[in-house]
């Protein structure tokens, strides 16, 4: 008998537990348990993810983990959570999870550092950002995308942050639902300077 697929915020869990995800993985597992946008996940919350990646079936039908530890793994979480809530505040941030996982060498790094920016470099950057294989960038694919901007400059990923960069990205190119085109516009050295400028003025982006 097959099993389907388990995974967390849509993301294998297989691959969520041994390596590494990239960006846009890891915003689909973020916004898939801050529902709310808030920019936090509360414990509550953030037990639920951890629950869900430890505690949820293998694609085979079995459970790593028996039902008489669960208790002593939620408290468990909780220790997780007071070695990576910098700041004490009973809420994980964006930028506490991205510590807690394992996230890939930004991808983004040596593309923005190039002299001169090739269609070549533009078809990649669009295909590895574009999960689901379509014609635009958007959703968790434009927010990792913008986060990973945001991260060539040395700021920590923060709800704010990527949302002042995509509200740049609206102003600049027209919209936040972008293709290679728009990419192409956004590379360019003075609209990389207007996003730096953008996260820059934002609190809270270091």
């Amino acid at each position: 008998m097959s099993h389907p697929k388990k995974d967390v915020g849509g993301v294998d869990i297989k691959k969520l537990r041994n390596k590494k995800l990239t960006s846009t993985e890891f915003m689909q597992v973020w916004f898939h348990y801050d529902k709310d946008k808030s920019g936090y996940l509360e414990y509550t919350e953030f037990s639920q993810f951890m629950k869900d990646l430890f505690l949820k079936q293998e694609s085979n039908g079995s459970s790593r983990f028996t039902a008489d530890q669960v208790e002593k793994y939620t408290k468990e979480v909780i220790n997780i959570m007071d070695t990576y809530d910098e700041n004490r505040d009973g809420r994980f941030e964006m930028n506490e999870l991205a510590k807690a996982l394992k996230i890939e060498e930004n991808y983004l790094n040596k593309i923005i550092q190039k002299k001169s920016i090739k269609d070549k470099h533009i078809q990649s950057v669009f295909a590895h950002y574009n999960s689901n294989i379509n014609d635009t960038i958007e959703g968790p694919e434009l927010n990792a995308f913008i986060g990973d901007i945001a991260r060539h400059f040395g700021l920590k990923l923060c709800l704010p942050v990527i949302q002042a960069g995509i509200s740049t990205v609206k102003e600049t190119v027209g919209t936040d639902e972008i293709n290679a085109a728009a990419i192409e516009s956004i590379l360019t050295k003075p609209i990389i300077e207007q996003l730096r400028v953008s996260f820059s003025t934002t609190e809270g982006v270091r």
